[in-house]
């Protein structure tokens, strides 16, 4: 076989039971230039005879081969030699994998250029039949090499199984499993991950590792766990050899304490007083060998257990853990139920249940204010957006309301304010005021998102504005991380009005959020308030005066967040680029030009603004306001473009990482048909802040204008309010989807997916009567994901939904005494399920695979406890 891209190693020593599974698994891949090398490891069982008949079946793709019993080790060993594919992986032989698992490694592989290649993978409980995704996201610490991300090491598992190699990490570097070793893997694999030139991961369940079975390694104990020092002492020597232990010296040590800590952890199992007293004496000693300093070096605790030091004082006592083996089995189960115990009651009083009890109890027990309207923008980050204009014109016209908006910065949002000389009150957001205040305001305006908690109370009115025309795709479109679509679509469907502010911008949101056959209030297609304000040119002078920019030539540049977590080595990658563009751009700036920034809010404190000779930060008034007064936008993939395109002032479009941003982000329209300068390198925005500008022409763009911005105006803000607040909609666009609330709905319930065969259960649904897909958030993994994409996306409508049903504390006492004691409690409780997961839909009917959580239980047995004649 010539040109092999992955060789397949699988040891097997008695494991008949298991094997045509795990052979019928690689025989299935969807990746054809492979090998699969069946090692029989001296099995004395019947492997032997499927290994041959599938070798006859399967000559090109099989090679067999036999040798006397050495052990896991020494049959990957005695595999490697005989690999000819480019990356060789190992797969136990009582194990089995998805079809894509070799072709999505390979292609990650050559697509990152990375010599290993990480997956997820499924623990499988073979006698509960459960199943538990492990080694999931963390995408932020890969696609780099060890050096470059020291905390790779410790935030992988060393198993050998979940990663293909490339080959020459084994032939050049001379690395093999120890032979007669049960804790292999870890002074092999760890080395490795430190010799590859890159790690990059496919964020996948693709392996099914099966945790529980009879016979496995992994269920039996025995005086052989003292080996686990044999390995982490060849661990530490191979890392010695290789010149990275010092370098690596931290990480080192937090994986031989969690090694050593865990097996401690797990004395209360067994009985071998003697081996455990021992393990014990092997494992401090050990510490003190390889790192003398050890219990003086806190790298281990700031990961695991921050802030707690009387923990740190008994994990580091040798005393302690010979207190702890002698304690009785029967105490360490009672200090354990006790310990639960006082877990699950501070978890009661948390601040966030707080929150969620007290908005409970506002919403149970106290009536909505007629006089009260709470706005809120971005979760309280901000005063700016629509709402802002919205609350402003309120200010003027509408003197009989009390105005709350929601802050997370009070001091700065106070100042802004102030400035404006405006009197309403700001309200904290997460505190029981805010609980209160959303509870039972009249009108609620917000531009994002409220609580998982929130449920709008009958009688309440509520208006989402969103917050832009949308370029990247949103909701069920999303290639990646569509649950996480949960709240916005519940906040979409609880709302009395959605405001877009264009026919394209409705089309995708009512399709992508699956509200065409689920919402129930008005959708209204109206210029967003924040937008008339580029209609006023005499505001935009005032606002140059006010911050001395009469003679100057104001560029603003607001780039789009990349969507990295902060605080990990990619987010300081983008804060250095950042940096780099901002230093290149102060040297070339003249006196008469100056340059404002407005970064995102997990970036913009790691980047200090005020150093900067002509760069400033926005000032602290209205975004849109002052983003009017400036003469040239920079941008990327914001759509602030499209707003800022009333003024028909120029637009660049700086997209220096073009590529890179668009390979994993799915748009509703490719951002280098706009009609504005596209800049694809420093160099050349360089060029064109030094005078080298094309004219643009965007204005004379009819398509464009009619597409995206002719419903603006500067009455906007004025036509939207006349609608919300005094129910006119003579002087604008709606549609009313009132009517799906006379809809009976079929609320379908499918079993966890799992598997690929599990994904067919989902064709029962099309059978149904209006049927609705029930989707728990944190069910969701790729082949789910793949399913709805492919098959359901546009067949049936799915509510994604996550638990965060409101309960004041009495109820939640009598929702725990229904559990136990088998009976139903309140139905108004049982409502607030429905209330909150299902908003104003019509269920009439539910039907349901196999035994749902006992959550969705609840709401079955609720479903039927409220519909009982």
């Amino acid at each position: 076989m010539n040109n092999l891209k992955v060789s397949v190693v699988v040891p097997i020593y008695k494991v008949e039971k298991y094997l045509e599974r795990c052979i019928k698994s690689l025989l299935n891949q969807t990746l054809d230039e492979i090998e699969i090398i069946l090692v029989n490891d001296g099995s004395p069982d019947n492997s032997q005879k499927i290994i041959d008949y599938y070798a006859k079946l399967f000559p090109n793709k099989i090679v067999p081969l036999l040798k006397e019993n050495g052990g896991l080790s020494d049959a990957r060993n005695f595999g490697i030699p005989y690999a000819k594919g480019e990356y060789i992986s190992f797969i136990d032989s009582d194990d089995y994998v998805d079809k894509t698992f070799l072709e999505k490694m390979y292609n990650q592989a050559i697509m990152t250029d990375s010599e290993i290649v990480i997956c997820g993978y499924y623990t499988v409980d073979e006698i509960t039949g459960t199943y538990n995704w492990l080694q999931k996201g963390n995408l932020d610490f890969f696609n780099c090499s060890l050096s470059d991300n020291h905390a790779l090491l410790h935030n992988n598992a060393p198993y050998a199984w979940n990663k293909i190699y490339h080959r020459s990490l084994f032939e050049k570097n001379n690395i093999l499993f120890p032979k007669g070793c049960i804790w292999e893997d870890i002074p092999t694999i760890y080395p490795l991950l430190a010799c590859a030139n890159k790690i990059s991961k496919v964020d996948e369940p693709l392996i099914y590792y099966i945790q529980k079975r009879k016979g496995s390694i992994t269920s039996t104990y025995s005086r052989n766990m003292l080996q686990l020092f044999q390995s982490l002492s060849l661990l530490n020597q191979r890392f010695r050899d290789l010149g990275y232990f010092e370098e690596f010296y931290d990480e080192l040590l937090f994986i031989n304490m969690k090694h050593i800590l865990l097996r401690f952890k797990e004395f209360i199992k067994y009985k071998d007083y003697k081996m455990k007293f021992s393990f014990v004496k092997k494992g401090f000693n050990h510490l003190d060998h390889f790192f003398p300093y050890w219990k003086k070096n806190n790298y281990y605790f700031s990961v695991y257990d921050t802030n707690k030091p009387f923990r740190q004082l008994r994990y580091k006592s040798k005393l302690y853990w010979y207190y702890y083996i002698i304690t009785p089995n029967f105490l360490h189960k009672i200090f354990s139920k006790i310990a639960t115990f006082f877990r699950k009651f501070k978890k009661i009083f948390k601040k966030n249940n707080i929150i969620k009890y007290a908005y409970a109890f506002y919403s149970n027990y106290k009536d909505i204010n007629d006089k009260i309207v709470l706005f809120e923008s971005f979760h309280g980050t901000t005063l700016s957006d629509s709402p802002f204009y919205m609350m402003r014109d309120v200010i003027d016209r509408f003197q009989n309301l009390e105005i709350y908006f929601t802050t997370q910065e009070y001091e700065k949002h106070k100042e802004m304010i102030d400035y404006y000389g405006y009197k309403i009150n700001l309200v904290k957001l997460g505190t029981i005021k805010y609980a209160r205040i959303l509870a039972t305001s009249k009108y609620l305006i917000n531009n994002v998102s409220f609580p998982p908690y929130f449920v709008r109370r009958n009688g309440q009115k509520y208006l989402n504005t969103w917050h832009g025309t949308p370029l990247k795709t949103l909701g069920k479109k999303m290639s990646q991380g569509m649950e996480d679509m949960s709240n916005m679509q519940r906040n979409f469907l609880q709302a009395t009005d959605l405001l877009f502010p264009n026919d394209f911008t409705m089309a995708h949101m009512m399709e992508d959020y699956n509200l065409y056959e689920l919402y129930t209030g008005k959708a209204i297609i109206s210029g967003y308030p924040r937008n008339s304000i580029f209609l006023d040119k005499n505001k935009a002078k005032e606002i140059r005066k006010k911050f001395d920019l009469k003679d100057k030539e104001v560029f603003a540049y607001m780039p789009t967040w990349r969507g990295i977590q902060s605080n990990n080595a990619q987010n300081q990658l983008y804060v250095n680029e950042i940096k780099n563009i901002l230093n290149r751009i102060d040297e070339v700036l003249s006196d008469n030009q100056v340059f404002y920034v407005n970064l995102h809010s997990l970036v913009k404190d790691y980047v200090p603004i005020k150093n900067y000779k002509h760069i400033y930060s926005f000032p602290n008034i209205d975004n849109y306001e002052f983003l009017n007064c400036v003469d040239i936008l920079i941008s990327d993939y914001s759509s602030v473009f499209f707003d800022f395109s009333i003024t028909q002032k120029p637009i660049v479009l700086f997209m220096y990482d073009y590529d890179l941003y668009m390979k994993d982000r799915g748009t509703y329209i490719d951002v280098k048909d706009l009609p504005f300068e596209k800049i694809y390198t420093l160099d050349s925005l360089i060029n064109y802040i030094n005078g080298s500008r094309p004219i643009q022409k965007y204005n004379t763009n009819k398509d464009f204008f009619n597409q995206f911005i002719c419903y603006d105006s500067i009455d906007s803000t004025k036509i939207l309010n006349d609608c919300f607040f005094c129910d006119n909609y003579t002087n604008i666009q709606v549609y009313d989807y009132s009517h799906n609330k006379n809809t009976k709905h079929t609320l379908y319930i499918p079993s966890k997916v799992t598997k690929r065969e599990d994904c067919y259960i989902l064709n029962e649904v099309r059978t149904l009567s209006n049927p609705v897909i029930l989707l728990m958030r944190d069910q969701f993994n790729y082949l789910l994901r793949e399913t709805l994409t492919n098959s359901f996306n546009n067949k049936v409508s799915y509510i994604i939904v996550r638990q965060s049903v409101s309960y004041t504390i009495l109820e939640k006492i009598i929702l725990k005494l229904s559990d136990w004691l088998k009976f139903i409690g309140y139905n108004k409780l049982y409502r607030k399920s429905f209330d909150n997961l299902l908003p104003n839909i019509n269920i009439d009917k539910i039907e349901y695979r196999d035994n749902p959580s006992k959550f969705l239980s609840r709401l079955v047995v609720s479903f039927n406890r409220m519909n009982k004649k």
